[in-house]
């Protein structure tokens, strides 16, 4: 996906992330589908809602759904670790989504250092964007 909204990468990251997830969970075994694939699903969704408010936050408060994001990518981890011990995701996929969920977090920790850094040159400095 392009950018054509020059949002910033980890919102196509997410965005990618999520089309893979819902394709993943569909294969789940129908009786788990509706627990862990539809919460996993859901917190990947989260996800990106919360990456969509922090770029249309004022920049006082971008740091609040960033730091969410941080919370539910643990969630997250959890959840895709107990998906593939029961066999229902390859060891690939999972370090596939390991990999994609680190990325996320590396990139929100890059702009909460960004926010933090701008905030303290001056409290009105910038958009806060990353």
């Amino acid at each position: 996906m392009n950018n054509p909204m020059n949002r910033p990468p980890v919102y196509t990251l997410l965005v990618d992330l999520t089309g893979w997830s819902l394709d993943r969970t569909a294969g789940l075994p129908r009786s788990h589908r509706f627990t862990f694939g539809e919460r996993a699903d859901r917190l990947t969704l989260d996800c990106l809602e919360f990456t969509i408010e922090a770029i249309y936050a004022p920049a006082s408060v971008k740091a609040t759904p960033l730091r969410k994001i941080n919370v539910t990518l643990e969630k997250l981890r959890v959840f895709w670790r107990l998906i593939a011990e029961r066999g229902w995701i390859s060891q690939q996929q999972l370090r596939f989504v390991a990999g994609q969920l680190d990325e996320v977090g590396r990139m929100i920790g890059g702009w909460l250092k960004s926010l933090e850094t701008r905030r303290q040159r001056s409290p009105e400095a910038g958009d806060g964007g990353p």
